[in-house]
């Protein structure tokens, strides 16, 4: 039945079907098509009434050797996003070698609270992340990669889709390799099947679902198992498309291939 749907369905519509019938979710939570469908009810109303008072966020990055990525994409985008003062960076980094002082670079750029640490070890996301959300100061922690450019509204987004036992997962739009910075068909498309990588959550949410399991210590997977973590636990997850624009690298992920198009 599927695989027939699968064929006769437009691209453009065949994700909303997926996001009923076959989200991973599905498999392991009873009722996780409720606890969805509470996610896309939230998204709604804090679109249409967002009233709530701005607290400060901190945006969390593990790193290494991808400074020229968080200058010039990660950092740009910070230093363009609305409510600047409510922004903090916690950058946790492993020693990197493509610049000089990574630490004095972002300070050139970033005139805000910049919380940064540095340990000569092997890089392991999981690791990494979690010491950077670690040494955060703040309730809100914006957790994501140094290869992205985030919205003018993401102090806005964070604090209106995140909240105690709810996390946001928001889908970004990936670029294809050599394309202009601007969300357009032929220049990438939206990875709505996967963006596990970033999220935001309450920092004591975080210390209380364990954060990121650090037995993964390779390239892929611990993105994907916390995000099962937290659906298992109980949290509502909000997921929406956000005008989050994930600059193209090469990837480990057979699945990605088509997209190192010239």
């Amino acid at each position: 039945m599927f695989t027939t749907l699968k064929n006769i369905i437009p691209k453009s519509y065949k994700y909303p079907f997926y996001y009923v019938f076959k989200a991973p979710q599905r498999s392991f939570l009873s009722n996780s098509l409720y606890r969805d469908f509470k996610g896309i009810g939230i998204y709604l109303w804090y679109s249409i009434f967002s009233f709530k008072k701005l607290e400060k966020i901190t945006i969390c990055t593990g790193i290494y050797n991808r400074s020229d990525n968080y200058l010039n994409h990660l950092l740009q985008s910070i230093n363009e996003a609305k409510h600047q003062h409510l922004i903090d960076l916690s950058v946790f980094d492993c020693n990197s070698n493509d610049v000089e002082d990574l630490k004095t670079e972002i300070q050139k750029q970033w005139k805000g609270k910049l919380i940064f640490n540095s340990e000569p070890i092997k890089f392991s996301r999981s690791y990494t992340f979690n010491k950077a959300v670690s040494q955060s100061e703040t309730n809100l922690v914006f957790i994501c990669d140094a290869d992205l450019s985030l919205p003018k509204n993401i102090v806005e987004s964070v604090n209106f889709f995140t909240a105690k036992n709810r996390v946001w997962y928001p889908i970004f739009f990936f670029l294809y390799n050599n394309k202009p910075a601007v969300i357009a068909k032929q220049n990438g498309e939206w990875e709505q099947y996967g963006s596990k990588g970033m999220l935001s959550c309450l920092k004591q949410d975080w210390d209380k679902i364990g954060g990121l399991n650090e037995t993964y210590t390779t390239w892929g997977n611990e993105d994907t198992e916390l995000w099962e973590r937290f659906h298992k636990n109980g949290f509502t997850i909000v997921r929406n498309r956000a005008k989050i624009l994930h600059h193209w690298h090469s990837s480990h992920n057979p699945k990605y291939e088509f997209m190192n198009e010239a």
